[in-house]
């Protein structure tokens, strides 16, 4: 990763690694995903796992889409 900046890099990533994320790894219509819950057995779309690139096309699985969760998945 190329990253040009006319401030220091220090100032860029202050805080970058202190970072967590509640992200959940599910699966959703037989995809498997990272979720983000926001409510009551709902996630946020993070991130999709899959092979398949008709996947990442489907409107109803981009990112920020909310998706029922299951209780399947596994925090990071």
């Amino acid at each position: 990763m190329l990253y040009w900046a006319a401030i220091p890099l220090e100032s860029v990533f202050e805080g970058f690694d202190s970072m967590t994320c509640n992200w959940i790894e599910t699966e959703y219509q037989g995809i498997r995903m990272f979720v983000e819950p926001c409510g009551q057995g709902f996630g946020r779309v993070v991130r999709l796992l899959s092979a398949n690139p008709y996947d990442y096309l489907n409107p109803h699985l981009a990112p920020g889409s909310i998706v029922p969760l299951t209780a399947t998945g596994t925090s990071l």
